[in-house]
């Protein structure tokens, strides 16, 4: 069984992605806080497993929080 898909789920997984003891807003680059693009395509796959399919080019595109978090959120709306 997988974690379900919260705005707590998610901020884990950015947790993990940038540099340890970095904290950043909702709407900050994620790429200024240590994100990599092997870390975004590993998230990618990630997310597939949950059912989520984004691509490496969207995610990159909105680095945020809180724009990964509208993407899963259309994801999941679209295909409920």
């Amino acid at each position: 069984m997988t974690t379900p898909l919260t705005e707590a789920w998610l901020s884990g997984q950015i947790a993990t992605m940038i540099d340890e003891g970095e904290d950043p807003g909702p709407d900050d680059s994620l790429i200024l806080f240590g994100l990599d693009s092997i870390r975004v395509m590993e998230f990618v796959a990630l997310l597939e497993q949950h059912g989520i399919k984004l691509r490496f080019e969207e995610l990159i595109r909105k680095p945020s929080r809180n724009g990964w978090w509208a993407m899963i959120q259309a994801q999941r709306t679209q295909f409920a």
